[in-house]
């Protein structure tokens, strides 16, 4: 995909693995917890497997990938930086986040691992700290749409990813990183004020208004 231009949606799947909260397995090294009326090892990385990320000591790296990078290549790398877009679409009914990271080592697949864990309400379980929206929306898929966030198989139908990169050198100091922080938030609070103006609010899942330089500036744009 092209540095500093949106993706399209990605499926899920085209883009992570979820192997669910607990290792079957046994490679993870972490200990025991109870879960959910449930004893268990949890996953890496909540489960979410970024595909383009292979070998290392993560619980799942022995399984093989259910496509091929060869079939599908996956579109994130691990330290890709710039702004993500979640949507979880069911039925009707569409919640949206749009968020950023401009850290170097893992970038945005961390923080979109993050929101994933919070999505699937296994926030305890691997240290993740809960947002009031994405609890509340983990909720009503189990009240209202009687679905399990919990599990592969909502997450591949229900769940899309796109991004917008940004560009980094091969060497980086502080200056450029701060660089790289002030760009990451200006495409971020830029999307945020084009959703807003296309769907006349901001996206669901999202607490922060990111755009409270725009206030007032509408009455100022009047053609003369």
């Amino acid at each position: 995909m092209s540095i500093g231009k949106w993706s399209r949606f990605y499926k899920f799947w085209e883009v992570y693995e979820y192997h669910g909260h607990f290792d079957e397995l046994g490679e993870s090294r972490r200990g025991k917890v109870l879960f959910d009326g449930n004893e268990g090892v949890p996953h890496s990385d909540g489960g979410f497997r970024l595909r383009s990320t292979s070998g290392g000591s993560l619980s799942f790296s022995n399984i093989p990938l259910k496509t091929s990078l060869e079939t599908f290549p996956c579109p994130l790398e691990r330290g890709d930086i710039g702004c993500y877009f979640v949507r979880v679409c069911v039925e009707d009914a569409v919640w949206d986040y749009i968020g950023k990271s401009a850290e170097l080592k893992k970038g945005i697949s961390d923080r979109l691992r993050e929101h994933l864990i919070k999505l699937a309400g296994t926030t305890s379980l691997h240290h993740v700290s809960p947002t009031k929206k994405f609890t509340a929306l983990n909720d009503e898929l189990k009240t209202d749409f009687r679905l399990n966030p919990n599990t592969p198989e909502f997450f591949d139908q229900y769940v899309e990813l796109a991004f917008i990169k940004i560009d980094r050198v091969a060497v980086e100091d502080d200056r450029r990183i701060r660089l790289y922080e002030q760009n990451a938030a200006k495409i971020e609070g830029m999307a945020l004020a084009k959703y807003r103006e296309k769907m006349g609010e901001f996206p669901k899942l999202n607490s922060a208004n990111e755009t409270r330089g725009l206030q007032g500036l509408q009455d100022l744009l009047i053609p003369r």
